[in-house]
């Protein structure tokens, strides 16, 4: 039996997400729903759960001081901008939640009109950091919705707020010797 190879499990992997919201959750959307609300069916975490392996293949690009001073199996992998809103990006950036954005525009192309322009939007938008468990805290404790939401598609925007300080890793994930400070004219999403 043959394995799939990468591009063939990521493309598999999109196929069934965007099945799944054109059968289901764009369908939930045109009859009311909302995914920002408490009211979003669990679609999000659904969806979150389905493009779980296309997380996987993304390298940690970013990492604080702080971070690379433990050992990698006690570092924390955040999501620079949450998932959620990536899923409402590729689902409808007009879900975007209203308690932390200006605006509904999209912020890397979305709505998802395809499996393969799914993940040209996760592609675009994933980006991963190294924190410690204290950072970590930080960042979800940084202000309403950070959690969950990267307001006006700045995910930098909970670093600043929490004070925790990024950079850029080199190509085998640790520190590489230009790493300045992000900042977000830097690296914006």
């Amino acid at each position: 039996m043959s394995s799939l190879s990468d591009d063939e499990r990521r493309l598999r992997i999109a196929n069934e997400a965007f099945a799944f919201i054109e059968g289901e959750v764009r369908p939930f959307l045109a009859s009311g729903g909302r995914l920002w609300s408490k009211g979003s069916n669990g679609y999000p975490n659904r969806l979150r759960q389905m493009l779980q392996g296309l997380d996987k293949a993304h390298d940690v690009a970013f990492a604080t001081d702080d971070a690379m001073r433990l050992e990698r199996n006690q570092r924390i992998v955040e999501h620079v901008i949450p998932m959620k809103r990536i899923v409402i990006e590729i689902v409808d950036p007009g879900q975007a939640d209203p308690r932390s954005n200006s605006g509904n525009a999209p912020i890397a192309g979305g709505p998802a009109t395809s499996p393969a322009h799914l993940l040209a939007i996760f592609d675009t938008l994933l980006k991963k950091c190294w924190v410690t468990t204290d950072e970590h805290d930080r960042l979800n404790r940084a202000g309403r919705s950070f959690q969950w939401d990267a307001p006006d598609g700045d995910g930098w925007s909970r670093y600043t707020q929490a004070g925790v300080v990024p950079h850029r890793l080199g190509e085998q994930g640790e520190k590489s010797r230009d790493s300045s400070l992000i900042s977000p004219e830097e690296d914006v999403i």
